[in-house]
């Protein structure tokens, strides 16, 4: 049974206010200033649970925004970096587990032949967009509504909650001129922009940050038929579904395989890396340095074997992992919904494998603008009363599930759910609630 909210929070409140003299906003990414009443200020995790620094413990259902799919602290990564750390941090030079991780990646991701490394999923779009401009010659990219692939400004636009424009103030227009946003899913849309300058088309194939949108059947295949057609070059940004939907991605789900293939989260059991990988042709000017590909931190020896450990668990439990997490989400899902219908709560919840979508909706969610109809602050309300019943979700609706996760974490979840709603109905939970200054 949860504690009250009564005092549930009072040092991750204090601890938000010391953060928020010195840290713009109180908070290190944006996405964690939607959590109600406060940010909560987290302790340690082990397994599919975590513990702030109040005491209070939680199923954990963010998974740091979804690079541990193998769980808080999980013993193989650990193990391999604290290996790593007695040898040393980084070199300034090359080292064996570079290329034992480079190796993993193109034996498992199925377009891979030769990859490149960086640290985040946005630089990795970069050298992506810029390997396909090497190649092609040309400038313009096209991108889809609702699509996310990173916060530099040559990309972010058209992004969840900015369909139509830029994707945050500061941002130069002029960085994204040469993107063309196009409805994803609808095959007209994409070849009236198709034409002869066009580089990429660059897309999730499943559309998970916008709303976790499977694509139409033929879809895919149209598209890198159309990509062939024109001579551009086909992206697929997997920073989230790959090695999470399925050990080789959605491209393995599709059997549709991309030119390039963008990848991050789930590649480094919880450590930032990134990766980019696709047909040897493609990098061949980067194997000359016409393309420069540089990063301090590219494949630090660090990132590397927790990388190299997280692809060998994923690879040798692959059997029982995938068909295990996607159970487990089709459960969590089953409960989210029953309990908050019970209670006349109308909840609708996207998933694959072990990645979901959730919105405070009575009608099916199934595109960008469904998604932007949805009542996200109803739904904000519900991550605040499930907060207090110890349940911790993102706040804007993304689910996943680790392969930590048990079936006795979605009872637990599924009798908190039950409880949440209730005590919504009765306005009886989470305490006073911030006042927000962004959607």
């Amino acid at each position: 049974m949860a504690l009250s909210s009564e005092g549930r929070y009072d040092r991750s409140r204090a601890q938000f206010e010391r953060a928020s003299r010195t840290l713009a906003g109180g908070v290190a990414t944006a996405f964690r200033a939607l959590q109600q009443p406060i940010p909560i200020c987290f302790d340690h995790g082990v397994g599919s649970h975590v513990f702030d620094i109040d005491g209070n413990e939680y199923v954990d259902y963010a998974l740091g925004f979804g690079p541990m799919f193998l769980g808080h602290s999980p013993e193989p990564v650990v193990s391999a970096v604290r290996r790593q750390l007695e040898r040393g941090l980084g070199y300034g030079a090359c080292h064996d587990l570079e290329a034992e991780l480079a190796e993993a990646v193109c034996r498992l991701v199925p377009s891979a032949e030769v990859c490149v490394f960086s640290s985040t999923g946005s630089e990795a779009v970069q050298v992506a967009l810029r390997i396909a401009r090497a190649h092609t010659h040309r400038a313009r990219v096209i991108k889809f509504r609702g699509h996310y692939h990173g916060w530099i400004d040559g990309i972010h636009v058209g992004v969840p909650g900015h369909l139509d424009v830029l994707g945050t103030e500061g941002q130069d227009p002029g960085a994204s001129a040469s993107v063309t946003l196009c409805d994803w899913n609808d095959i007209s849309s994409l070849e009236g922009a198709l034409a002869d300058d066009v580089a990429a088309i660059i897309m999730e194939p499943i559309a998970v940050n916008g709303g976790c949108f499977l694509p139409a059947e033929g879809y895919l295949q149209a598209a890198r038929e159309l990509a062939d057609q024109t001579g551009a070059l086909l992206i697929f940004d997997e920073v989230i579904t790959g090695f999470r939907v399925a050990l080789g991605g959605a491209q393995e789900l599709s059997g549709v395989l991309p030119d390039l293939t963008v990848l991050g989260k789930a590649l480094g059991g919880g450590f930032p890396i990134s990766a980019v990988c696709g047909r040897r042709e493609y990098f061949e000017k980067v194997r000359t340095r016409q393309v420069a590909h540089v990063g301090t931190f590219n494949a630090n020896p660090i990132c590397a074997a927790a990388g190299v450990a997280a692809l060998a668990t994923l690879e040798r439990d692959a059997a029982h992992v995938y068909p295990r997490t996607a159970a487990l989400m089709e459960h969590l899902s089953t409960a989210l919904v029953e309990e908050a219908a019970a209670q006349d709560l109308a909840l609708v919840v996207n998933h694959v494998g072990a990645v979901g979508h959730v919105f405070a909706s009575n009608v099916p969610v199934q595109t960008p603008g469904q998604a932007e109809a949805a009542d996200a602050a109803a739904y904000r309300r519900l991550a605040a009363a499930l907060l207090d019943q110890g349940i911790h979700v993102i706040p804007r609706g993304l689910l996943y599930v680790s392969t930590e996760h048990a079936d006795d974490d979605v009872v637990q979840t599924r009798e908190a759910v039950r409880r949440a709603v209730a005590s919504l109905a009765h306005g009886q939970s989470g305490g006073q609630v911030r006042r927000e200054s962004q959607p």
